[in-house]
């Protein structure tokens, strides 16, 4: 197990980094424990780092709850300890004076056979770090291995199979590089053994290797690549009537636990059950406090909020989720958030919007833009698990999402890691005057682009590549929800060059939705942090000056550098995106929250707004 550590910011962990991740360090490569391997709960319960979110869980988390990763100054320990545990991966190193790849034996004087033994063993350890091999063997399943270097070679029956092997030739391409055995001198072209089906071992080190069996072919991949692993995160932003301090406070799992459990008809009946939950240790003495300095009535609507949200009848899913932040932002826009601001105990809320600083703008095509700044939003980032999306030529190689979860012993309810971000946002959406509350219907698509889109949304069968990369729904195929996608792209490169912010600070949640047999559409771009109360307002400073940020973003999009060959681009049955490349539409992969996929330039280009 590694014992110097590398740093990393919670949010890292949940859109990039986290269980089963392959992370530099100083001491080389390392794979990042399982929370359950992780030591984080070795003296404590998650119970501790709570994040409330009652729609999120319900909704994408099947009522499993979320923990944030504390940091070394929450938990009180030095900022160069390490708190969460990883295993040294991979093991096998390559010797660059001698060319030899070998496995470092604990306490050996020596690591490669032909370099000059030393008089500690640590600085041998040190090297054999260094000089970590950076390749992997993994499969679509998530499993994660060694390499086989020493059986992938047809050894002579008289062999002893040594436990290194010789690394001949180099340069710019691995068909160049032969493996051979120091002792039968056997070899294997490494570039014929990199593009192999390598039987699966079935391996999780992130687990302590724990093992499972599996009937997937594995692939020898770069450490490095980034399809060795991807997170699977889920995201909710938070909205009313829960979007105030009371009612996060009363989402805690051991409160909503009471809550349902005891009909709660006074504030002195709540204030004794707090009480009971602070002796018992299932609740934060501070919380209990908090909550008791609301009035009564406050308390009482609160719970009715929190329980009609767990009581509801419908069925809640991911699109249902969207909905209701769609139709919150849509209110808001109309009619501010909260429409009556009142000072209340725990700060403001985190969904607001002054109804006076909503603009609208005109274009040219006689359409309205409006444009809403959020002054205040919360999002919470949950990862549920990853997966390993490698290409092995097998048509049923779907990549499993492998769950990243923490489970408390004699306990059914199971965690997963997740992060709060707080900042600032712009909601955009057209406008009729005509319409009830100043909302119509997405304007009519038409165009060479948007027929294969839409004959996608209708399909039954079919386009599976894209139906098939995990959190992807056959909603996000409609034309309209294409459409705002790759307006969302553009607007992000645009906003970063006036907002001070990065591209890859500006991150997106697109809308799209039928409402009243209405297709509807908006798109939300803001940026968050964790750990604060939000940004400076960079933001929603540029809303005055939208009209012109939309020009820019819309100026140059008949013109890519890869054009003629991007705009020609047609999205199809084997297709990810329409006419779309690094050059005029991809963004940073924290930005967008489908991966830089349904995009197309050609269908925003046919269909200006």
């Amino acid at each position: 197990m590694a014992t110097k550590g590398q740093s990393l910011r919670p949010s890292q962990y949940i859109t990039t980094f986290g269980a089963s991740s392959v992370l530099e360090t100083p001491e080389g490569p390392v794979v990042i424990a399982a929370p359950r391997y992780s030591g984080l709960f070795e003296n404590t319960h998650p119970d501790a780092y709570e994040i409330r979110d009652l729609r999120l869980s319900q909704t994408l988390l099947n009522n499993k709850k979320i923990f944030r990763i504390p940091s070394n100054a929450e938990l009180g320990v030095p900022e160069n300890r390490v708190v969460h545990h990883a295993y040294y991966f991979p093991r096998w190193s390559l010797c660059p004076t001698h060319g030899v790849l070998y496995r470092y034996q604990p306490k050996s004087l020596t690591g490669c056979p032909r370099c000059q033994p030393v008089s500690k063993w640590g600085e041998v350890w040190a090297k054999s770090r260094e000089e970590a091999v950076r390749f992997v063997l993994a499969c679509s399943q998530g499993h994660l291995d060694e390499v086989p270097w020493r059986f992938m070679i047809k050894h002579k029956s008289r062999c002893s199979k040594p436990d290194y092997l010789l690394w001949k030739g180099g340069g710019g391409a691995i068909r160049n590089v032969t493996i051979e055995c120091p002792e039968c001198r056997e070899n294997i072209n490494f570039g014929r053994a990199y593009s192999r089906k390598f039987p699966c071992s079935g391996c999780f080190p992130e687990e302590n290797n724990r093992r499972e069996d599996c009937s997937r072919p594995a692939k020898i991949i770069q450490r490095g690549a980034a399809n060795l692993r991807v997170a699977e995160v889920r995201s909710a932003l938070t909205i009313p009537p829960l979007d105030t301090a009371l009612h996060r406070l009363l989402q805690s799992r051991a409160v909503i636990d009471v809550l349902v459990a005891v009909p709660v008809a006074s504030k002195d009946l709540l204030v004794q059950l707090l009480d009971n939950l602070v002796r018992g240790h299932r609740l934060d003495p501070t919380v209990a406090a908090t909550i008791k300095q609301y009035d009564e009535t406050e308390i009482l609507e609160a719970i009715d909020d929190i329980l009609g949200e767990i009581t509801s009848p419908r069925e809640l899913t991911e699109a249902t989720l969207r909905q209701d932040e769609f139709l919150s932002l849509r209110n808001a826009a109309s009619d501010g958030a909260p429409p009556q601001r009142a000072d209340k105990p725990g700060g403001p809320n985190q969904f607001e919007v002054y109804k006076e600083n909503v603009k609208r703008f005109r274009l040219n095509s006689g359409r309205t833009l409006r444009v809403t700044p959020l002054s205040r939003l919360r999002v919470v980032m949950v990862q549920i698990g990853y997966t390993r999306p490698i290409d092995t030529g097998n048509e049923d190689n779907q990549p499993r999402i492998v769950p990243v979860e923490y489970l408390p012993a004699n306990e059914s309810i199971a965690w997963h890691p997740g992060v709060e971000l707080f900042g600032e946002g712009i909601f955009l959406d057209f406008v009729s005057d005509t319409e009830p509350r100043g909302v119509s219907e997405h304007f009519s698509l038409h165009g060479d682009a948007y027929n294969p889109w839409l004959a996608a949304y209708n399909s039954s069968d079919g386009y599976r590549k894209i139906k098939a990369m995990p959190g992807t729904k056959e909603d996000y195929l409609h034309p309209v929800f294409v459409w705002w996608h790759t307006l969302s792209h553009r607007l992000i490169t645009a906003l970063s060059v006036d907002s001070g912010y990065s591209s890859a600070a500006i991150r997106e949640r697109v809308y799209s939705c039928t409402i009243n047999d209405k297709t509807v559409g908006g798109l939300l771009l803001y940026t968050a942090q964790s750990g604060g109360d939000g940004t400076l307002g960079g933001l929603i400073g540029l809303v005055p000056h939208f009209e012109r940020i939309l020009k820019s973003a819309l100026r140059r999009i008949d013109a890519c550098s890869n054009d003629p060959i991007c705009i020609e681009e047609e999205f199809g049955e084997d297709k990810v995106n329409g006419a779309a490349c690094y050059a005029c539409q991809l963004i940073s992969e924290t930005s967008c929250e489908h991966r830089n996929t349904l995009l197309d330039r050609r269908l925003l280009l046919e269909n200006l707004p």
